[in-house]
């Protein structure tokens, strides 16, 4: 008889599971076979002792599971969760929605849009160049002066007179466009 078919049937000779003409031919091999037979009495006190460990002590039987309390704390304890993530997904609503409102809402002009532009010189403003004849501080590239100039010297082009530009960018995969929308 093959090693692990004879632990198999002696495992289960001392749970008691074996048919009664099995149970007659195990004895038969564990009475001709010494070296099973101190197999299947080792395996058999192991077991015992293993009874012995897990059993309670008389008096005390065993209380069944309160079903219905980890059923109701489990309800609870979702709708708990659930309930928090409802309020931070409604506070975030209120904070986006309150951000663009503030950021939507129409500001008034201030002093310094409202007041006129003053008139362009009557020598035109060449970028770059002045009467030394080398880079001037308030024309350099970035100036604030220059982009006046530039504006001041640019007329509007009459089609555009009371129109807003805007940029449109769809996708970062594409290159943003200017869209022209009214005021």
């Amino acid at each position: 008889m093959k090693l692990e078919n004879l632990e198999s049937l002696l495992l289960d000779r001392a749970l008691g599971e074996l048919p009664p003409a099995v149970l007659e031919l195990l004895d038969e091999h564990l009475a001709q076979n010494s070296a099973a037979s101190r197999q299947a009495e080792t395996l058999a006190a192991t077991l015992q002792l293993a009874r012995q460990a897990v059993a309670l002590p008389p008096g005390i039987s065993p209380r069944p599971l309160a079903w219905d309390k980890l059923r109701q704390a489990q309800r609870r304890w979702y709708w708990h969760g659930l309930m928090r993530e409802v309020l931070r997904l409604a506070a975030c609503a209120v904070l986006g929605l309150t951000l663009g409102w503030y950021a939507h809402a129409p500001r008034p002009a201030s002093a310094l849009a409202q007041t006129t532009r003053p008139e362009p010189t009557t020598a035109p403003v060449v970028p770059g160049e002045s009467s030394s004849g080398g880079m001037a501080a308030d024309t350099r590239f970035w100036s604030l002066a220059k982009l006046q100039a530039e504006q001041r010297t640019r007329p509007a082009p009459a089609s555009h007179q009371g129109s807003r530009y805007r940029l449109q960018w769809d996708s970062p995969m594409k290159m943003p466009r200017v869209v022209e929308g009214k005021l």
